[in-house]
């Protein structure tokens, strides 16, 4: 198979030449003989990916709902039935042919050609780095914490159709602490209505299921992120003040937003600066790495590669990864009349910055994009001011929630 027919499909059009003639040895084709033979059983969890070549198959979800695709259609360019396990079964309606390759190393190809194509732009001194980083991972001195069982569970219960609050109450239960958090964050002005919550279920419900999932997932990262070296420990908790500011932020100018998540824009500040805290834990295994570095430059430099990297690796969606990705891309901006929770994002970093030793480090903020979006729709340079001064008392809630 020639290289260019491996690009007419999306995961492989992704790849650079080198990388493509690297992985071509790793793929075997898989064939059909006739219609109505089965390719994937519905709950299909194997680690492989299926690409269709030639002939045509139909996808059977559980409920009889059925998509037929064919080979070089628009839905043919990506994987058949990708997620694990498969929610659909898969037959072929005539004899047909699939490339077939592994789900782990196709992914860590396309992650690693991604983070290279963000690097070119890096100055010497942080690409040094980001090297050093890159093949620490990839020869197994340093690793990027897993996210605990319990998170994976809740999200896992969370992706089902219906999902149940027993169910979700029954992996809380195997962490107490981290149950403890989410009924008192249900508890704070932020959530509280009427009467408080006193069981898990009075917590979720209020909470709402997206929410209890986030906060799960970022009660257990609290806990990840741990430094031996005192100076190390103390920017961790930095870092996590500055997402609880920009998530704050962010979260109050949903306000004049309406059509945005207000819970989901404190999600992504609160997770934008998770690079950083990646890359504090590899220093801290060997903190006098750095000592002749510009630390800070080096941080808002990596930021979004180092951010990208970890939620990629804990398969967060593509949608929150490329966020994370253009961070640094302050001219940036969407092409819709409305405001985005990129935009959202981006200005409420700005925003933290304000009065801070780093302020000179970034744009002003009338030469973003972004910000003048914000303008034209209401927000005016006095009242996002305001809105900081506002944010006060919601950072003090959200740090006493993580225990900062």
């Amino acid at each position: 198979m020639k290289l260019q027919d491996l690009r007419s499909f999306e995961q492989f059009s992704q790849l650079s030449d080198e990388q493509l003639i690297l992985i071509k040895p790793k793929l075997r084709i898989k064939r059909c003989s006739q219609a109505g033979e089965t390719l994937l059983p519905r709950g299909y969890d194997k680690d492989l990916e299926f690409f269709l070549l030639k002939g045509r198959l139909l996808l059977t979800a559980e409920d009889g709902k059925t998509q037929e695709i064919e080979a070089n259609s628009e839905a043919a360019r990506m994987s058949i039935a990708r997620l694990r396990p498969s929610l659909y079964e898969v037959t072929c309606q005539e004899p047909s042919e699939l490339l077939v390759i592994s789900g782990n190393l196709l992914t860590q190809q396309v992650r690693s050609s991604i983070l290279e194509q963000e690097s070119s732009h890096l100055s010497p001194v942080a690409l040094k780095f980001y090297k050093r980083l890159k093949n620490a991972l990839e020869n197994g001195n340093f690793t990027l914490p897993s996210l605990p069982s319990v998170a994976l569970k809740v999200r896992e219960v969370l992706q089902q159709e219906e999902p149940e609050i027993r169910d979700i109450e029954r992996q809380l239960n195997r962490d107490p602490s981290i149950l403890a958090k989410l009924v008192a964050a249900a508890n704070t002005p932020l959530y509280r209505r009427g009467s408080a919550c006193k069981t898990s279920s009075e917590a979720i419900m209020r909470l709402g299921l997206d929410t209890t999932s986030q906060l799960v997932m970022l009660f257990s990262l609290r806990q990840l992120f741990k430094a031996e070296t005192p100076w190390v420990k103390q920017r961790m908790k930095s870092t996590w003040a500055q997402g609880v500011k920009v998530g704050a932020i962010a979260q109050l100018l949903t306000l004049y937003h309406p059509h945005l998540s207000a819970d989901q824009a404190l999600l992504l500040g609160l997770i934008h600066n998770l690079g950083e805290l990646a890359i504090l834990k590899f220093i801290d295994l060997d903190p006098k790495a750095v000592a002749d570095i510009d630390l800070e430059k080096l941080l808002d430099e990596l930021l979004p590669q180092a951010g990208a990297l970890l939620l990629h690796y804990w398969e967060f969606d593509e949608e929150t990864c490329d966020l994370i990705a253009r961070l640094n891309t302050w001219q940036a901006t969407s092409d819709t009349a409305e405001a985005t929770l990129e935009d959202l994002v981006r200005v409420a970093r700005l925003h933290s910055f304000i009065g801070t030793p780093n302020q000179h480090l970034y744009p002003r903020m009338d030469e973003v994009p972004a910000f003048r979006k914000l303008t034209h729709q209401g927000l005016s340079p006095e009242l996002s001011l305001t809105l900081v001064e506002d944010a006060t008392d919601q950072v003090e809630e959200i740090e006493a929630v993580f225990g900062l």
